[in-house]
């Protein structure tokens, strides 16, 4: 009989031990399991290339909506970088804000530079605020995602597309294992020079040639824009030329470019300014 009992409080403290060690391994993988649950509109058939940039018209929702829905497909399997044609001097702030909780005052903190304060030309649109936030939401869920500014021409004599590929160059040279997605002005991601007026203009996607980018001009339907033209605020567009079925497509209507990327709709995105009023 004692043999007996003792047999069964073995067998109890067995099942008891094994209920503790599996009790936290299953938590652990619930946590895992909820660090990498997302909610976005994933993207695919993007090129297989270690740097794409991407032009675009600035001042809509949707190309901004298009990098997030690619951030978020390619950080499934592998590091993911996107740039946006913001002053580099802003980085400090983008890091700080990617480290924050994304409260009320760490998007006041973001937006209170220069860049957000003066800027009307669509790179600091509630879209494009609204794709860092997302971003930061993709890297605190365990995603391997970062974001950087390469615009360096703020407070330099820089040409602008110097500028720019200077800052592109920087980021691929000290993160050669991330992939980056660049997202810039369509004139700054073609391949090919072009004149503009007297002068030939060199885009940053062909200062760039030796890094073998691929370039994805942002197309569109006939829909609207929040540019300064001159007048500054929502800008009509007619359709753009080229494929009309939404998704990538091979070559481009427009010089420079070897790929296409045709939005579904565009609609304007006003500067994120006029929606969230800055720290003093």
């Amino acid at each position: 009989m004692e043999s007996r009992a003792a047999s069964r409080a073995c067998i109890g403290l067995a099942m008891a031990v094994a209920i503790a060690v599996l009790i936290p391994l299953a938590a652990c993988s619930r946590d895992a399991a909820e660090a990498v649950a997302v909610d976005c509109a994933a993207v695919s058939g993007a090129p297989d290339a270690p740097l794409l940039l991407f032009g675009e018209m600035h001042g809509s929702q949707e190309a901004p909506a298009l990098i997030h829905g690619l951030a978020c497909s390619i950080s499934e399997a592998r590091e993911v970088a996107v740039g946006l044609e913001i002053s580099s001097r802003d980085q400090p702030l983008l890091e700080a804000f990617m480290a924050s909780a994304g409260a009320a005052d760490d998007v006041r903190k973001l937006i209170a530079s220069d860049f957000w304060r003066r800027g009307r030309d669509g790179r600091s649109s509630v879209a494009m605020l609204r794709l860092i936030e997302d971003l930061r939401a993709l890297k605190q869920a365990g995603r391997p995602v970062s974001l950087f500014a390469f615009d360096d021409q703020p407070g330099t004599n820089l040409e602008r597309n110097v500028a720019i590929a200077n800052g592109l160059r920087r980021f691929h040279d000290a993160h050669p294992e991330a992939r980056i997605i660049a997202l810039m002005g369509n004139v700054h991601a073609m391949q090919e020079s072009m004149w503009a007026g007297d002068a030939m203009l060199t885009p940053s996607g062909k200062l760039l040639a030796d890094l073998h980018p691929v370039s994805v001009l942002v197309s569109y339907p006939a829909g609207t824009i929040w540019a300064c033209a001159p007048t500054c605020g929502v800008q009509t567009l007619t359709a753009a030329r080229g494929e009309a079925a939404p998704g990538f497509h091979d070559g481009s209507s427009m010089g420079g470019y070897s790929r296409t990327y045709r939005l579904a709709s565009i609609t304007a995105s006003p500067p994120a300014v006029e929606s969230k009023k800055p720290a003093p």
